[in-house]
């Protein structure tokens, strides 16, 4: 796969995430506890909201930078970084959704990472000298 496509296709995944989220607080916390028959108590609503800020603001960066091979080797060191917060955050607590999270941004990372390396070989064969 190509690094722009998925660089404009995580983001779209998050985003829809934290848009269930505002909407449906009760679905997003199922999917981050991996429990499909979890029940969610009242205070809970707000906690999955508020996690909903932060990942839309990272999935909206990612979903403008993400058109380059500069920005995608940045890119690539926060999804190294993401993920392995995202797997510490899973360990820590009960959201075992975050494990998941954290080995496909880890992953994606990977792939982004082997994308550009390929395009940037392909572009630096075709040079010329003067």
């Amino acid at each position: 796969m190509n690094y722009k496509l998925i660089n404009r296709l995580d983001p779209i995944g998050y985003l829809g995430l934290t848009l269930v989220g505002f909407i449906m607080p009760e679905v997003t916390y199922r999917i981050f506890l991996f429990d499909f028959s979890a029940v969610m108590a009242d205070n809970q609503a707000l906690i999955i909201r508020s996690i909903g800020i932060p990942i839309y603001f990272a999935a909206m960066a990612f979903f403008l930078l993400g058109g380059n091979a500069e920005n995608g080797k940045q890119l690539n060191l926060i999804r190294y970084s993401g993920g392995l917060g995202m797997i510490a955050f899973a360990v820590f607590t009960d959201f075992n959704g975050f494990f998941l999270f954290g080995l496909l941004e880890i992953s994606l990372a990977i792939v982004t990472g082997n994308s550009i390396k390929k395009e940037e070989e392909g572009s630096s064969s075709f040079t010329t000298e003067e």
